[in-house]
């Protein structure tokens, strides 16, 4: 019995730990809804391209940059709503366990994931700049997957992975131009739902 009490008490004292180091108010509905967003962002960027008649096979081409501001504004409005999204559960979230949504463990993890994240926004502005629009979908995947890497130091471990999957793909979309879309479809929307499914389930529900 005192062994067993032993490991209860030191149970409570790393999840304590784990409280006061960690920000653990991410939710696994927000990841879902995210996914969701971003394969309707997608819709709506293949329809925008669906009105060049052959989509060009390389970087650097006139067709691309044609089409470049709608599928950026398409883009932005899938970030904002994402960011918007991940606020308002979070928030709940916090609220629910008691706990400050702008904590240290919070504000550390916002900054390492918004300082990679941020870096590779300016970057996409200059591949816009020059003229270099094909290629922002793989730079999108990369950047976002080192912010998820980054963050994981500071919230839950198994975002490495997440973010390790994002990088893979953004590296293997730089290889084949012409299917961004494809690829930023799996990369941002797909792998969140599963993800936001595999969380909500094995750790929220788990957790609660």
């Amino acid at each position: 019995m005192k062994n067993k009490e032993a490991i209860e008490t030191i149970k409570e004292i790393r999840a304590m730990m784990e409280k006061s180091s960690r920000y653990l108010s991410f939710s696994g509905t927000s990841v879902i809804l995210i996914g969701l967003y971003a394969l309707a962002g997608a819709f709506a960027g293949l329809n925008v391209m669906s009105s060049v008649k052959h989509i060009p096979g390389e970087y650097l081409t006139p067709s691309w940059i044609a089409i470049a501001p709608k599928l950026i504004l398409i883009a932005a409005s899938v970030l904002t709503l994402a960011l918007g999204t991940i606020v308002f559960f979070s928030i709940r979230k916090a609220k629910k366990t008691q706990q400050s949504f702008l904590s240290k463990p919070a504000i550390r993890t916002f900054l390492n994931f918004f300082l990679p994240l941020v870096t590779g926004g300016i970057f996409c502005i200059a591949l816009i700049v020059n003229g270099n629009v094909g290629i922002i979908a793989p730079a999108m995947l990369i950047f976002y997957g080192l912010s998820l890497i980054n963050a994981s130091k500071y919230t839950y471990d198994n975002i490495f992975w997440l973010g390790c999957a994002e990088l893979f793909l953004g590296l293997v979309c730089a290889f084949f131009p012409g299917k961004g879309l494809l690829f930023w479809s799996i990369g941002f929307g797909i792998l969140h739902i599963i993800y936001g499914i595999y969380f909500y389930f094995r750790i929220e529900r788990k957790g609660k």
